[in-house]
């Protein structure tokens, strides 16, 4: 390629009642986060735009590509049609250098057909997740002299205890080339070629390879310039790292490596612009996954999705399971053989980027189609034998083409076992992967009642126990991310599915605290606030810290209760695993009452047992405070005020309970749980400087409201305006409301460089953040 020009700025567009100049990416419809319809951006719309282009450029290929564009494209260049193109999530190009006007301006016009037309994967009948509209992906002109590399596959080979890399290179013509491989910025390989063919391969051996793996990801650069009369014609690049990856029956193996996949599924969509997102914010999603919840994989559900997301997976070492799309159904012959295509197009644009561990060529919890699935896989094998394949299920005992059979277990919470057993679900010993895990079973809003949110968590504990637990299962999913907007047909009436471990703008729920906790950086959460007004019968839930500390300390307004560790769990497969606070009492019967251990001991258990049973408790328990009444002369009088002042805390001084978190013996975060008495905003913004490079540039604010203590006030609703100033706008509506106590503000680049303010007015405080772009 010797120059790629981004066309992505001043587009003309024209949609449903709109016409007005727009940057791509672009959705053709903005919606609502709540009770947003379908229907809305389903239309046909165009996309036009005037480019120059110049003289020197006579004698050359032009390509005029696109990432992503929904669903269907029709391209026309100075009036005249050029070419079409179907299907919503691969890109592709146009070669237009026989319909240019050379040294003058040229008129592009994109047709795009929003509609869900059941003749196109995923559509032909319901489908859960919204689907969008419109160039929400980058456009880009590619200029070639008339000899260039058209395409090339890396292929990382481990043999005889040696790394080399088998590249595959497909030339426009026949042309002699020289090929390098960088590494940080250090050439470590240059070779010259002289190829007797367009298509050939060239393998080469590493001297001190530098392999690609979790923990580090090191990333080598392949560049090829083609050489004409010792001028340079055309130049390629592709990144690529050395690894090997298989799935066996007893575990995922990377590098002969052992690793047990831990990941969630991930929808690529945002509040109120779906799709169209650009390069920063595809990136942030990958720092989050890898970062904040700690996982080391994502599934792409149910499509391929942006190559800045993968690409931030391959430099921060984050497996990635991608598949084409659909979901569940399977249409007519032309239907299946879009299929195919898109695996074919999944598998040659995609297959350079290590962190791609596995092909879903499947369509997502799609019945067994014989013919079709032995299409599939011969398809991804054949243009990557590197890679195996999977296929998404729901249901057991399924035909077994793929190389790993990955399914959606949606077990019922009140089985014995966490998961499934591999044998209940397979015929045969085929590598076993857990593609989906709770999602719908449990859908879990921001603002739920504090049990509803904590049994999330219990849940996906449940899960991560078992898998961590059953050396036949390869990798565990759980669905998933983030909340999405959906169709009509699922999420709950508002057109959202509130599945996420975070809600839509990627602000933490309970779940969340169960992934965060695995990584190394210092980290305590807790899952209750301990206000009894909150469960039924004023009866407190189970209380869980999430912590990698050594051990958790509780005070009670300064005095020890007792110390946990992380052998208070039921979850012991867990690395980190939650932590059960189950005594907010200690020795404080013994210290302030005068009783004896013993008495103390059962006193407590006596209590604990009114909490929990009430007037039901079992008998036994009845039997002990007998006994106390016996013994230590404890009326129903007494007990009822010694469970008003150590359970209920009815009509006390304010109580303050402290968690400590240990390492190393040293205290690196508390959390101090009392009565909300002030409150402020908190927020954190994915970057804080923006640069209009390619197009616009976008930033996260995610903001919440917090007690004099720092903890979230899980009913603040209210709503806040925000206003932008200087070189920001705001994506979305101006007046918000928090949810659940957090809240979050998208704001873009427009075009002016400098000082860009951000005001939020909410009824705890103003704030103003500030931005520069570039």
């Amino acid at each position: 390629m010797l120059e790629r020009i981004y066309i992505n700025r001043c587009w003309h567009f024209k949609g449903d009642n709109t016409d007005e100049l727009v940057d791509v990416p672009h959705n053709v419809k903005d919606i609502p986060y709540n009770y947003a319809n379908e229907d809305d951006y389903q239309f046909i719309s165009t996309y036009e735009k005037t480019v120059e282009i110049p003289l020197k450029f006579k004698d050359k290929i032009l390509f005029l590509n696109f990432d992503g564009v929904g669903h269907k494209t029709k391209l026309y260049i100075n009036d005249r049609l050029v070419g079409e193109h179907i299907g919503g999530y691969d890109a592709f190009k146009f070669d237009i250098s026989n319909y240019l006007s050379y040294g003058n301006d040229n008129k592009i016009k994109v047709l795009v057909d929003s509609t869900e037309d059941p003749n196109i994967p995923p559509f032909g009948n319901v489908v859960d997740y919204m689907t969008y509209g419109g160039i929400y992906r980058d456009v880009y002109l590619d200029i070639f002299n008339d000899k260039y590399v058209n395409d090339v596959f890396v292929k990382p080979i481990n043999k005889d205890n040696k790394w080399y890399a088998s590249i595959d290179i497909e030339l426009s013509a026949i042309a002699n080339y020289k090929l390098s491989i960088i590494y940080n910025n250090d050439v470590v390989v240059s070779k010259d070629v002289a190829p007797v063919s367009e298509k050939h391969n060239i393998e080469i051996e590493f001297d001190n390879p530098k392999l690609w793996d979790i923990d580090n990801p090191n990333i080598y650069l392949l560049k090829i310039e083609l050489l004409e009369n010792d001028n340079i014609i055309d130049t390629y690049q592709t990144e690529f790292g050395l690894r090997t990856c298989v799935f066996k029956s007893d575990g995922f193996y990377l590098n002969g490596k052992k690793v047990k996949i831990i990941g969630l599924n991930r929808h690529q969509s945002y509040p109120y612009v779906g799709y169209a997102m650009p390069k920063s914010i595809q990136e942030l999603d990958a720092k989050i996954l890898k970062n904040e919840l700690h996982v080391n994989a994502v599934r792409t559900s149910h499509y391929m999705q942006s190559h800045y997301f993968i690409s931030k997976c391959d430099h921060l070492g984050l497996l990635v399971f991608t598949e084409s799309p659909g979901w569940q159904h399977i249409g007519d012959d032309n239907w299946k053989n879009l299929v195919c295509k898109n695996v074919e197009a999944m598998v040659k644009q995609y297959r350079n980027h290590p962190s791609i561990i596995l092909w879903g060529v499947r369509v997502n919890e799609s019945p067994d189609d014989h013919n079709l699935y032995v299409r599939t896989n011969d398809i991804a094998h054949k243009l990557d034998s590197t890679r195996q394949t999977g296929g998404v299920r729901c249901y057991k005992f399924g035909e077994e083409l793929e190389d790993v059979y990955t399914y959606n277990d949606f077990l019922d919470p009140n089985e014995d076992r966490g998961l499934s057993r591999k044998k209940d679900v397979v015929k045969s010993d085929i590598p076993y992967l857990v593609s989906e895990f709770n999602g719908h079973m449990h859908p879990t809003k921001m603002f739920d009642r504090e049990d509803v949110r904590v049994e999330q968590a219990r849940r996906l504990s449940r899960g991560m126990n078992e898998f961590y637990g059953d050396d036949e299962i390869t990798g565990f999913f759980a669905w998933c991310m983030n909340d999405y907007n959906t169709h009509k047909d699922f999420g709950s009436g508002d057109r959202i599915c509130y599945h996420g471990v975070l809600d839509m703008f990627r602000n933490p729920k309970v779940a969340s605290y169960l992934y965060s906790s695995q990584g190394d950086m210092p980290y305590l959460e807790l899952s209750s606030h301990l206000n009894i007004g909150d469960y039924d019968a004023s009866v407190i839930g189970d209380v869980w810290a999430y912590t990698n500390a050594d051990e958790v300390r509780l005070l009670r307004d300064g005095v020890l209760i007792k110390t946990y560790t992380h052998n208070d769990t039921p979850f012991k497969n867990i690395p980190h695993s939650p932590i059960f606070i189950d005594d907010f009492v200690g020795n404080l019967l013994e210290v302030n009452e005068g009783y004896s251990h013993k008495s103390s001991e059962m006193m407590k258990q006596v209590l604990y047992a009114t909490l929990k049973y009430g007037s039901k408790m079992p008998f036994k328990y009845k039997w002990m405070y007998i006994k106390l009444m016996i013994k230590d002369h404890i009326t129903f009088e007494k007990g009822y005020q010694l469970y008003g002042k150590y359970i209920g805390n009815w009509g006390s001084k304010e109580i303050v309970y402290s968690f400590e978190a240990v390492k190393d013996g040293k205290v690196f975060k508390t959390i101090n749980l009392g009565k909300a008495r002030k409150y402020h905003l908190e927020y954190k913004i994915s970057s804080d400087t923006l640069c209009e490079d390619n197009t616009y540039d976008v930033a996260l604010v995610r903001i919440k409201a917090v007690d004099q203590n720092g903890n979230v006030l899980p009913y603040y609703n209210e709503g806040f305006n925000v206003e932008a100033t200087g070189a920001i706008n705001i994506i979305g509506p101006s007046t918000l409301s928090f949810k659940g106590g957090y809240a979050g503000v998208y704001v873009k680049t427009n075009g002016e460089i400098g000082k860009g303010v951000l005001k939020i007015n909410s009824s705890i405080e103003n704030k103003e953040i500030e931005f520069s772009s570039k």
